[in-house]
């Protein structure tokens, strides 16, 4: 049998307020004998109590004898009468020689086998008389141990009563911290997440009440991040309603023009159909961002596949990529590029996105004039990508639903890494943050 004997913290301390109870009981029950017996030692021998209930017995047993005619060799019903009084010794006497002797299991001592009196040299001796001769005896008696056994039971009651009494106040704490675990528990069953679970002591209770808490932490957790994506999903389909609707609502409306002719001349047809084809592209670009956007964010992380590259020869590519389409459409670059060796792991074709969506958004809304500022770096084995640029002063109103940008954090956060973006005095500013291997 492998099993092993190993108490727990909380076992440990019952054992040890056992241990303790126990040795108090003990300590206070051999006190209290201690003060009975003297007391009753002092009780004893400054008064006649035992005389008097010596003679008390004497008077009986001869009483006892008288009323029932007994005879000296009666034993049995003299044995009888010694058992009833429980506290008595007899031995019976005639003509100095011993013929009944109540010690004796068997109570028996039959006339003509005597025994010399052991009591003759300095013992009393009392008359009593039987229904066929006279006869002396001998008592002993020990009245004075009913008492002390009295005072033995009361002693052990009240010691165990005080055994009872400590072991309730050494585990009341714990017990009140389980009444304390049981109504916070009843909190949060009633919905109050926010209620803090009391964490006392390092035993198995405490740790117990810190997975309680760590538990009602990350379900709380849970929650606002379940809150925070039905409010974002609520936020992108309310935008991209608006959104699509509008170029919707205008293609249906060139379409209606041209299908029934209430175009004026040949230039206002071609402008029409000009017209319709922008916004059916402009559907279908708005639509692509959004099964991008439900593509990522049902993806489940692990099944990203990723791959190990060289850092620079990656962000080169990647750049290079980029630059030349930006440059195609007018835009100038400053580059600081790292000098430092070292390896990353990336999804290559989620990372690309990533890149593909900062430089689109360049296109759309940078200014020409003002160059376009890349530099990436190695600190505290991150590389930092910062991409950064001048907001176009002429551009028309522009609204965003932000689905690019949520598709490249949800990118970012599947590679361990980080995103962020911020807008200061129309300076536009976009930095990746990801974890390499040197």
């Amino acid at each position: 049998m492998n099993k092993k004997f190993l108490c727990t913290k909380l076992e440990f301390k019952l054992i040890l307020s056992i241990i303790f109870s126990f040795t108090i009981a003990c300590i206070i029950f051999i006190l209290l004998e201690t003060i009975g017996e003297s007391m009753l030692d002092s009780h004893f021998g400054k008064n006649s109590f035992m005389n008097n209930q010596k003679n008390q017995a004497i008077s009986d047993f001869s009483k006892y004898v008288s009323d029932n005619n007994l005879k000296i060799s009666d034993h049995d019903k003299i044995t009888q009468w010694v058992r009833k009084e429980k506290y008595v010794s007899l031995y019976i006497y005639k003509d100095k020689q011993l013929v009944y002797n109540s010690d004796i299991n068997d109570a028996t001592i039959y006339y003509g086998k005597p025994e010399e009196n052991p009591f003759m040299s300095g013992g009393s001796l009392y008359e009593v008389k039987f229904a066929d001769t006279d006869a002396k005896m001998y008592m002993e008696c020990f009245f004075q141990y009913k008492y002390y056994y009295i005072v033995s039971i009361f002693d052990g009651v009240i010691a165990f009563l005080c055994f009872i009494v400590i072991m309730l106040v050494l585990i009341k704490r714990k017990t009140t911290y389980i009444g304390t675990l049981e109504n916070e528990l009843k909190i949060l069953e009633g919905g109050n997440l926010s209620h803090e679970i009391t964490i006392s002591g390092r035993d198995e209770l405490a740790s117990l009440a810190q997975g309680i808490n760590e538990m009602r932490k990350s379900f709380i957790e849970r929650l606002d991040s379940e809150n925070k994506a039905h409010l974002a999903n609520s936020e992108l389909i309310t935008a991209m309603s608006h959104d699509l609707r509008t170029p919707l609502t205008a293609l249906v409306g060139y379409l209606d023009i041209i299908e029934y002719k209430k175009y004026k001349t040949d230039e206002n047809l071609k402008q029409y159909i000009h017209n319709s084809r922008e916004k059916a592209y402009q559907i279908k670009y708005l639509s692509d961002k959004l099964f991008e956007y439900f593509i990522v964010f049902n993806t489940n992380g692990d099944d990203l596949e990723v791959e190990t590259f060289d850092g620079n020869e990656l962000l080169e590519q990647l750049m290079e990529e980029q630059i030349f389409i930006l440059e195609d459409n007018g835009f100038n670059f400053q580059i600081d590029s790292c000098n430092t060796t070292f390896r990353i792991e990336v999804n290559l074709i989620s990372i690309r996105r990533v890149f593909d969506n900062i430089f689109s958004n360049i296109i759309k809304y940078a200014d020409k004039v003002v160059p376009i500022k890349v530099e990436y770096y190695i600190q505290d084995q991150i590389v930092n990508i910062c991409v950064e640029n001048k907001v176009s002063n002429n551009l028309k109103a522009v609204s965003s639903t932000g689905i690019g940008l949520k598709t490249c954090k949800k990118i970012m956060e599947r590679h361990n890494g980080q995103i962020v973006a911020t807008k200061q005095n129309n300076i536009f500013s976009v930095q990746i943050r990801l974890p390499i291997k040197l």
